[in-house]
C-alpha cells in the first residue's frame, strides 16, 4: 500500500512538470467504508445486517460465504464485471472457483445494470462470459 501512495504522488509530480494544472478534490475522502464481510460477521451482527437489508439472508458463493447483498454493495460501489465482483467480495474465489456460484453472480451483474447478461465479461473488453442470454 506505501508504494501505491509513493508511485500516485510520483505520477502527480511528473504531470505537473509537463504543465498539466492540478487540483485538489476538497470533498475527496481517503477512507472508504468496507462492504461488510458477511461469513466474518458475528451472530449477532449477522441478524442485524439481514434486518436491515434481506438481500444479505441470502448466500451466492457458498465456498466464501458471500451475499447477494455484498454483491449488489459492490455493483453500487462500481463492480461492473465478474473479476470485479471477486476482487471486491471474494465470490468465486474459493474451493470451487467460481463453479457454482458464477452463474448467481452473473445474474445479479445483469439484473442491477440492466444489461443482458451475454454483455457481462469476465474482466472487461471482450472477456464475454456467455455467447447469448438464456431464453
Amino acid at each position: 500500500m506505501a508504494f501505491c501512495t509513493a508511485a500516485a504522488k510520483s505520477v502527480v509530480e511528473l504531470l505537473s512538470n509537463q504543465g498539466l494544472y492540478l487540483t485538489q478534490k476538497g470533498n475527496f475522502n481517503p477512507y472508504r467504508k468496507a462492504i461488510p464481510a458477511f461469513g466474518e460477521l458475528s451472530e449477532s451482527e449477522t441478524v442485524d445486517l439481514i434486518t436491515r437489508d434481506t438481500l444479505y439472508s441470502h448466500v451466492i458463493c457458498r465456498c466464501e460465504t458471500v451475499t447477494e447483498g455484498e454483491i449488489v454493495e459492490a455493483i453500487r460501489r462500481g463492480a461492473t464485471t465478474l473479476d470485479g465482483i471477486k476482487y471486491r467480495t471474494r465470490a468465486g474465489m474459493g474451493g470451487c472457483q467460481g463453479n457454482f456460484c458464477g452463474t448467481g453472480v452473473v445474474e445479479i451483474l445483469a439484473r442491477e445494470l440492466n444489461v443482458p447478461a451475454n454483455l457481462m465479461t469476465k474482466k472487461g473488453g471482450n472477456s464475454r462470459l456467455l455467447l447469448q442470454s438464456a431464453s
